[in-house]
This record gives C-alpha cells, structure tokens and sequence, in this order.
C-alpha cells in the first residue's frame, strides 16, 4: 500500500505538482485529425484548460484557453489567420501566445506587446493531434506502430473515463485480471490459472501471460508514462489479429481520456473516425450473456471507475500477482527522481536515431482463429 502522501505525490497532475512536471515531458493527443477546423475546441489536459484550432493555413494551434483581459474562453472566439480573435472586447493572439490587437485601446498604447497567453507545441501523425505542455525544447514524437499504420483499415474512438489516470496505468500491468474481467469472452482462459511475468524493456514492461495447460503465449505491452499495446480478436472474417494501442490521457486529477486506435488489413484503404463515444460516471454498456453483466467495451471502464475517482491506496492489500503494479510504482518514482535532477524521464526521444517507427511487440495466440496462421504486432 502507499501512504496518503505518497498517493497523491504519484497522482496529481496539475501544474507545478511532481508528477504533473514529469508527464509534460511527455507528447499527449488532444484532438483527431479530422475533427480539427477553424472552429475553435475546448479541452482540459494535465488540469490546464485549453483552447485548440487549426488556422486559416493548415497548421494546429494550441494555448490558453481564456483570454487575459476579461477571462472569457475563446472557444467562443474566431480564427483569423493563424490568430484567434476573443468575442468580448476583440483582443487577438496569434499562434504563439502573443497579443497583437487590443481595438478598444488608443493607436500608440504598447500594451499589446506586454500581453501573451501560454501556447504550446502541436504535432500531427497517423490521424491524431498532439500537445506538448513542458519545458522547452520539445522531445521527438514518438511514432507507434499502430498509430503510424496506413494500410488497410485504422479506426480512432475516444472515450471519457471519470477516474485518475493511474488507474488505467495500473490496469495495463494487472494481467492477471483478464481470466476474471472478460473471461466469459476469452473462452479458452477465462477462470483459468495462469501464470505471468514482467519484462522490463526500453520503452517500459511487458506483460507475459501463460495459461495453465495451453502451450501459449499472450504479450500485452505498457510505454511509460501511459500507452497500452495489444491485440484483439480478428473482425469481419479476417485472419489477421486486430494491432490495438490506447493513449490514457490525464485530464485532471479525477478524469481521462482515451485515444484507442486499432488497425487490421483489409482490401480498402481508410481511416474511420468514430469520434467520441460518451460516457457516463457508473453507467456502463449491458451484456446480459456475460458473467458480469457488463459488455466488453466497458469492463475496464467499471473496473476502474469503480476504485474511485482517486482510489485509497492505503487499503489495498497487493499480492504476488501485483508485481506488474509494484513495477510501474517504481517507474513513476524513478522518473520523479529523473526530472528534480533535470535529466529526462523514461521514453522520452531526443536522439535522431531513435525517431523511428516503435515496434512494441505485442503478441496472443490465445484466440480462437478462423484460419492456421497469426500474425504477430508490427509483422507487415
């Protein structure tokens, strides 16, 4: 268990706290590719409210979200150019943060120049808009393989998820989870015995996971601070196994966001956006025909809402099984220490020989296949 104290040094987010300073070292999704215009959005990410567009000529901006003369969100504004124009009195900020119009004021005040909003560095891959909140200058983006996928068929949801965002990195390294959660949708171990280990890798852990009797392997994979790689059961009569990656985006100390993306081959081309899937606090989608009541879509979503918005990890009791647990602990400490000495974080890319397609290398043959050959993560 952790003390009070040491739970909400490894939880909170917000600005100036210890962990909120490691995970701005980090490239976050704040929007989808094609849901991004000239409209101005509002999002929370890290506990900052934000404000993201794109400008007239194609680039994404991204900076405070309430203008600094009356406070009022410029989710309401207009875009002008590559600015952004407040509603109420008209001051104007283009890209950077920088004031440029004050109309109300006289010709010759200099005000103008004396005012400027926080705005952030943006990047755009595989479908995805990113943010990054921390000191300058910006690490490499990290290019996954899914996200980094073009042939065949990618599809983008995001879900909301009213719970700290360790959680959800939690359960990415709680394996032993899956023969109980969905085991009365994974047939071939749901009850089962397993057996499972940890590996630590460049980017993180991977979690192996053998069933007890069945010659099989299962590699799901977790990239510091919060990616999840997996696969997923084959769809729409394919053999291949669907490559899956989930980005757990802190919005603030008591709520995330998910970016999933899957991908499979198929004889199309195409990315589909299915946008945001809503959700409510405690309602989940039904399944009578599982153990749990509770469809697959959402038992994660349950499993971790219903710890608390932030869960008291001064009552659990961690068993062997928690290893994975343990481990990530360890990962957040080590990178608190990394970031107070002023050195980088785990997966953090700077060096140009890294910044390369990432292969995480997750693997399952645990399904039932309609055909005889699987195809592993990152085998195109």
């Amino acid at each position: 268990m952790l003390s009070k104290e040491e739970n909400e040094r490894l939880t909170r987010v917000g600005p100036g706290t210890p962990m909120g300073e490691v995970l701005r070292r980090y490239w976050w999704p704040v929007g989808c590719t094609d849901e991004l215009s000239t409209k101005p959005r509002r999002l929370k990410l890290l506990g900052e409210e934000l404000v993201l567009y794109r400008g007239e000529d194609g680039q994404p901006a991204l900076m405070e979200l309430r203008c600094a003369h009356r406070n009022v969100a410029l989710d309401y504004g207009r875009v002008e150019g590559d600015c952004i124009r407040c509603p109420y009195h008209g001051w104007l900020y283009d890209r950077t943060g920088q004031c440029v119009e004050q109309p109300a004021e006289p010709e010759e005040s200099t005000f103008k120049n004396r005012v400027r909003l926080n705005a952030y560095p943006t990047r755009e891959f595989g479908g995805l808009v990113y943010g990054y909140l921390g000191p300058a200058p910006a690490p490499l983006l990290p290019r996954y393989d899914v996200v980094a996928f073009e042939d065949g068929v990618k599809t983008i949801q995001i879900q909301p998820v009213y719970a700290n965002w360790l959680q959800h990195v939690e359960n990415i390294v709680d394996i032993s989870h899956l023969a109980w959660l969905h085991g009365a949708r994974l047939h071939r171990y749901g009850g089962k015995k397993l057996a499972y280990h940890w590996e630590r890798t460049r980017w993180g852990l991977n979690n192996v996971m053998q069933i007890a009797g069945i010659d099989q392997t299962h590699v799901s994979c977790y990239a510091f601070p919060t990616v999840n790689r997996f696969t997923l059961p084959p769809v729409d009569g394919s053999r291949e196994l669907v490559q899956a990656l989930i980005y757990r985006v802190p919005v603030d100390d008591v709520s995330s966001r998910l970016y999933m993306i899957r991908c499979y081959r198929d004889d199309t081309r195409a990315l589909k956006l299915l946008g945001e899937r809503p959700t409510r606090p405690g309602v989940y989608e039904p399944n009578p025909t599982d153990w749990w009541g509770i469809d697959m879509i959402d038992q994660d979503r349950m499993a971790v809402e219903q710890q608390g918005e932030m869960t008291d990890r001064q009552r659990e009791h961690l068993s062997a099984s928690d290893e994975g647990v343990v481990l990530v602990r360890q990962m957040l400490r080590d990178a608190l220490a990394a970031v107070a000495a002023g050195q980088d974080p785990l997966g953090v890319v700077r060096d140009p020989a890294e910044d390369a397609v990432i292969a995480l290398g997750a693997v399952a043959d645990m399904y039932d296949m309609p055909g005889p050959r699987l195809v592993a993560a990152g085998a195109r």
